[in-house]
């Protein structure tokens, strides 16, 4: 609702003394020193985790780049348009981390899973990837194809597809089930998320609290770069795999050798070289942490 001058006028007026200006913030500058801060304090403390999400960005810019260097059927264009979504999930999930903004970037983390199901669900099943491409309602289509739990038959079938073990694959669906979980307070605006944004526990002082703070890193800063490329690497290698398998799925079949090609796989090696040798070393190093 408009707010009148006169009615501002008035407010003023039955606060003697209160003459001064009104305080102004400087947001770009604000941010901008948030910014500089943030990317300070995650190059000194958390330098390994961001590596790794950044090679989960580096493979999904490269394959995105693979998918459309031709012609696409509309198959093809369902699966190519969810790899371009989440590129830019992860992007925006980083952005979000280097400004402090932990709790908020859960939400984009839950879409970016959800996402990476439909993903697998379309390399998997050319009738789903029909239906999206030929359905202008997108609720109907969630609701009947992949929300309600509908979607995590398809992602197992897509992980034994490509090799997968059946204990590998029952723990990356239940891994999925958790973190949708622990995402939903932030996503549906739970109390624990609206505390921890007010109230946010420092990464580095066990002690400290950052409160009126535009931003701050956090113990879930690292852990959330770590899931993401565990998530990512899970789905680069599972890519590659089939794709070089003697069977492999209706959208990889079509797949041609190219230097795209190459550095999407090439991008999935590094990924995965950094995640095995680094990872557990990683989650040991956060289970330690004071808010473990």
């Amino acid at each position: 609702m408009r707010i009148e001058h006169q009615t501002l006028l008035e407010i003023i007026n039955r606060a003697p003394g209160f003459g001064r200006p009104p305080h102004r913030i400087d947001l770009d500058k604000e941010v901008r020193d948030l910014r500089n801060r943030i990317a300070n304090q995650a190059e000194l403390h958390i330098q390994p985790w961001t590596t790794l999400l950044n090679e989960s960005i580096q493979f999904f810019i490269h394959f995105e780049k693979f998918q459309y260097i031709k012609p696409l059927s509309s198959n093809a264009m369902s699966f190519s348009v969810v790899i371009s979504k989440l590129k830019r999930d992860l992007i925006s999930i980083r952005e979000l981390l280097l400004i402090g903004q932990d709790t908020t970037s859960l939400v984009l983390a839950r879409t970016f899973v959800e996402d990476l199901e439909i993903a697998m669900a379309f390399a998997l099943d050319p009738a789903l990837c029909e239906s999206y491409a030929s359905n202008n309602d997108q609720a109907d289509f969630w609701n009947k194809n992949i929300g309600y739990g509908r979607v995590y038959e398809k992602v197992e079938s897509f992980l034994t597809a490509c090799g997968a073990t059946t204990e590998h694959v029952t723990a990356a669906v239940q891994k999925h089930r958790e973190f949708k979980k622990f995402c939903s307070g932030s996503t549906h605006g739970g109390r624990t998320a609206s505390l921890r944004s007010a109230f946010t526990p420092s990464l580095l002082d066990s002690d400290v609290f950052h409160h009126l703070s535009l931003g701050a890193l956090s113990e879930d800063t690292p852990r959330l770069c770590l899931f993401l490329a565990q998530e990512s690497q899970m789905f680069a290698g599972s890519v590659v795999r089939n794709c070089i398998s003697k069977k492999p799925l209706h959208l990889f079949s079509s797949y041609q050798p190219s230097a795209e090609l190459f550095d999407a796989f090439a991008s999935a090696y590094v990924l995965q070289e950094l995640v095995v040798r680094y990872g557990d070393e990683l989650l040991a190093i956060q289970s330690k942490s004071a808010y473990a």
